[in-house]
């Protein structure tokens, strides 16, 4: 029995296949939808005497197959130029970079001589705080005056 293959009506469908088919079929039914709509659309305007251009519809058609084939996931980007613009030559390109260079170069040079002024006026205010903190009494004993003014000044501070 081990060599017997099973055929007959009693074999598994694979769901896969029948989805593959189903969306093909949609597919078929929806092309088949436009063209019998383009076709009544080309009757009508033959009925009302209007001069038919059957190619801009073609092109209106492939756009939209385009865009059919773009939703489905097989998208490729089009990247458009801009016409208005002229194309630029390299010495124009490398002046533009030059610029951009020399800008970022100024800003960050502008970053690091403000960051520079902060950190020395924050180490100022240290000292000064770390000043009033150690002052001594004669006896060698700290003053409580500064220090509780310091506190006072740290609940202000978190308070705004």
């Amino acid at each position: 029995m081990s060599g017997y293959k099973r055929t007959g009506k009693f074999q598994k469908k694979n769901p896969y296949k029948d989805r593959k088919e189903y969306k093909s079929d949609e597919i078929k039914k929806s092309l088949t939808h436009r063209a019998r709509l383009r076709k009544n659309y080309f009757k009508l305007m033959e009925k009302e005497g209007l001069p038919i251009d059957k190619n801009e519809d073609e092109n209106e058609a492939e756009s939209e197959n385009d865009n059919k084939s773009e939703s489905r996931g097989n998208t490729r980007r089009e990247y458009k130029k801009p016409d208005s613009k002229k194309p630029m030559n390299f010495a124009e390109r490398a002046k533009l970079a030059k610029e951009r260079k020399d800008l970022n170069r100024r800003e960050k040079l502008e970053s690091i001589k403000n960051r520079r002024e902060v950190m020395a006026q924050r180490s100022k205010e240290r000292e000064f705080k770390k000043e009033r903190l150690s002052k001594k009494s004669r006896t060698g004993q700290p003053l409580m005056g500064p220090r509780i003014n310091n506190l006072l000044d740290k609940i202000k501070s978190e308070m705004k």
